[in-house]
C-alpha cells in the first residue's frame, strides 16, 4: 500500500512536497482507513486545484517511479526524456530532480527514491523503515552500490548511468526467486496510472469480461451509467480494413417491444460508437477499478469524473473506501468538481490542494492542516463553500473584465 510520494525539482515542484497516505488521528470515516503495523493508511484520497496547478505532477511523479523500475514502454535513454526540472529559476534547472515513494508490502515498511537528471542517475536509495530499520542499498554518486544488506545482490549486475539500480535487480533472472523483490514487481506491475482518461482504451475491461469472478462485478458498475444494460460479451469481429481480428462488445439490453412488453435485445456494435462518453470511460476504467478492489492494488486517475455525472463518481468513490474495500486497495484521483467535497464522503486527510505561489512552483496542502470549529466539521457544505470562498487556495481567479479593458474593448 502506498504512505507517501516525496517530489522536488519536478515539473511544476520546486521545493520538496509530500503527498501522504498516512491517516490522522481524527477519528472520521474510520471505516476509510487501514491499520497495520502501527501505521494507519487511508483507502481513498482527492486532489484539487486551479487549471495547471500542478495536479497532475504529482501523478506524472508516481508513474516516472513506476516506468523508471519497470522500462516495460521505454528504454533507460528514453525514460530520463521524461524528467522535467522546474524551469522558472536558474538555480533548480541545474539541479537533480528528487522523487521518493514509500509503501508498504507484507507489513514491511520500505523507502525507495533517487535524484536523477536528464543524462543519469546519480543517487538512490532503499531503506526499510519502522521497527526493522535497515539500510538495504546505497547508490552514490559515481553509480556504485556502497552500502546496505542488498549490496552483495548487485555484484554481478552491470549498472547503467541511465538506468536505475533497483530497475536492474528486478530484471534479473534470480530476482523472482526473492520473496521481497517478487512482492516489489508485483506491487509496481500491478500499479494503474492513468494520466489520460481518453486513452485508456478498452482492452482491461475486455480482458476481464473473460473471467467469470470479475464480470458479475464489472456488470453492476457499468450499470450504474446504463440500467438497460444485462450483458457485456467480448465478441471477436473482422476488420474490414484490414483483415485482421478486432475486438468488440456484444451486448444484451432491455427494451420494450409493440406491446409495451419488457424484452432482452442483443446487438452486435462498436460500443463507443452507441453509448454516450460517460459511459465508455466508465467501462473502460472499469476494468483497473475491479483490478485494484479484487487484487489490493493502487489507482490513481487523473481528472477521473470528467464526462461523469457526480453520483456515479460517488458509487465509485464508495467503492474504495467501505468496508467491501478490504484487500488493500487505494485510489488517488485529481477532480475540480466540489459536489463530492463532503465529510459525508471524505476524511480532512483525505483531501488535498496543490496551488502555486507567484513564481509559478506548486505547493501541496491537506484539509487536515485548516482548523474548524466542531459545526464546521459536522457541516459538510462547509467544505466546499470555504473552497469556493478560497479559505484553502487552489482555486483559479478569473478576471474577464480586467482582459477586456486592458485588450481595448
Amino acid at each position: 500500500m502506498l504512505v507517501e510520494i516525496v517530489v522536488e525539482n519536478f515539473f511544476s515542484f520546486k521545493d520538496e512536497a509530500t503527498f501522504s497516505m498516512v491517516a490522522s488521528p481524527i477519528g472520521e470515516h474510520p471505516e476509510s482507513v487501514y491499520g497495520k503495523n502501527n501505521i494507519a493508511v487511508t483507502k481513498l484520497a482527492t486532489i484539487y486545484g486551479a487549471n495547471a496547478s500542478g495536479k497532475s505532477n504529482l501523478l506524472k511523479a508516481m508513474k516516472v517511479i513506476q516506468e523508471g523500475l519497470l522500462l516495460q514502454k521505454c528504454s533507460s535513454s528514453e525514460w530520463l526524456d521524461h524528467i522535467e526540472p522546474f524551469h522558472l529559476d536558474a538555480r533548480t534547472e541545474k539541479k537533480d530532480t528528487m522523487l521518493e515513494v514509500s509503501f508498504l508490502l507484507d507489513g514491511k515498511l520500505y523507502r525507495y527514491g533517487f535524484f536523477v537528471n536528464r543524462k543519469r542517475v546519480t543517487e538512490e536509495f532503499l531503506y526499510l523503515e519502522g521497527d526493522e530499520q535497515k539500510d538495504l542499498f546505497f547508490r552514490n554518486a559515481t553509480g556504485q552500490i556502497v552500502g546496505g544488506e542488498w549490496a552483495e545482490m548487485f555484484r554481478d549486475i552491470i549498472l547503467d548511468d541511465t538506468r536505475l539500480a533497483l530497475s536492474s535487480l528486478l530484471s534479473a533472472p534470480e530476482s523472482a526467486e526473492h520473496p521481497e523483490l517478487k512482492l516489489f514487481i508485483e506491487w509496481f506491475t500491478e500499479m494503474r496510472i492513468i494520466l489520460d482518461t481518453s486513452k485508456i482504451g478498452l482492452s482491461i475491461s475486455m480482458a476481464k469480461m473473460h473471467l467469470s469472478k470479475y464480470k458479475h462485478n464489472l456488470l453492476a458498475l457499468i450499470r450504474v451509467a446504463d440500467p438497460s444494460i444485462q450483458d457485456i460479451v467480448v465478441h471477436e469481429l473482422e476488420n474490414s480494413r484490414n483483415g485482421r481480428p478486432e475486438l468488440a462488445f456484444f451486448v444484451v439490453k432491455t427494451r420494450r417491444n409493440e406491446a409495451g412488453e419488457s424484452e432482452l435485445h442483443c446487438e452486435n456494435f462498436r460500443f463507443q460508437d452507441t453509448e454516450s462518453a460517460g459511459t465508455v470511460k466508465l467501462l473502460a476504467l472499469a476494468g483497473p477499478i475491479i483490478e485494484a478492489l479484487e487484487k489490493g492494488g493502487l489507482l490513481m486517475v487523473d481528472e477521473m469524473d470528467t464526462q461523469f455525472h457526480t453520483l456515479m463518481t460517488r458509487y465509485v468513490l464508495e467503492l474504495f473506501s467501505g468496508d467491501v474495500n478490504d484487500k488493500g486497495a487505494q485510489m488517488i484521483y485529481s477532480t475540480h468538481d466540489i459536489t463530492n467535497l463532503s465529510s459525508n464522503l471524505f476524511r480532512r486527510d483525505q483531501v488535498w490542494f496543490v496551488e502555486k505561489d507567484t513564481y509559478s512552483a506548486s505547493h501541496l496542502t491537506s484539509l487536515v492542516e485548516y482548523r474548524f470549529d466542531d459545526e464546521e466539521r459536522k457541516n459538510s457544505f462547509e467544505f466546499y463553500r470555504n473552497y469556493l470562498n478560497g479559505k484553502y487556495g487552489a482555486i483559479p481567479f478569473p478576471r474577464p473584465l480586467d482582459w477586456w479593458v486592458d485588450n481595448g474593448k
